[in-house]
């Protein structure tokens, strides 16, 4: 499952200094090549274009007035979520946090979900972000998943604009995954 023509929109020199490691690549023979990790080229995509998506611009001055009177649209999306798959089963990512409420104590709270968003590339492993769907987070059972360990429970009948940053990340290793589903863009 991967993601093909994304090596030129995604690399400043063509991605001639890259290995070609996935996505029909033939070899001089004119034989299709096994890669090596075609999740880790698919993060990699993604990654880049959710840098490029983030602007660092000032939001009030006289760039942004000229961008608006001339008609340019603002990047609204910045984020591509997905999902990923060990063996034949999709991830689940668990991470924790601490939160307080009513109390000046602080308290532990488990995260669980099967969407996440890259953070960074670091050799062959990755940060994650854990995503969650803001219901998943309200009420009191925090270490407890609604979704009941399935991806299609936490998605279903969720809209995608609910979907919020946990600020809890994981380093993987991406030799472990074999499959990457990518969710449409959101804006977190």
């Amino acid at each position: 499952m991967c993601v093909k023509n994304y090596d030129n929109d995604y690399h400043s020199d063509g991605g001639k200094g890259r290995k070609d490691k996935c996505c029909d690549k033939k070899n001089d023979k004119g034989m299709m090549k096994h890669y090596k990790n075609c999740v880790e080229d698919v993060l990699e995509a993604i990654l880049f274009a959710q840098k490029k998506a983030t602007r660092d611009d000032c939001t009030t001055g006289c760039k942004q007035s000229i961008d608006e009177l001339l008609g340019k649209k603002k990047v609204k999306k910045n984020t591509i979520p997905f999902i990923l798959y060990c063996g034949c089963k999709p991830f689940e990512g668990t991470g924790v946090t601490t939160y307080s409420c009513h109390s000046k104590r602080e308290k532990l709270k488990c995260v669980n979900t099967h969407v996440f968003k890259i953070k960074a590339l670091e050799k062959e492993c990755a940060v994650l972000e854990l995503l969650a769907f803001k219901s998943d987070l309200r009420g009191h059972k925090h270490c407890q998943p609604k979704h009941g360990n399935s991806v299609c429970k936490q998605i279903d009948d969720k809209h995608l604009d609910d979907l919020v940053g946990t600020g809890i990340c994981i380093t993987v290793d991406l030799s472990c995954f074999c499959a990457v589903t990518c969710l449409p863009a959101v804006r977190l």
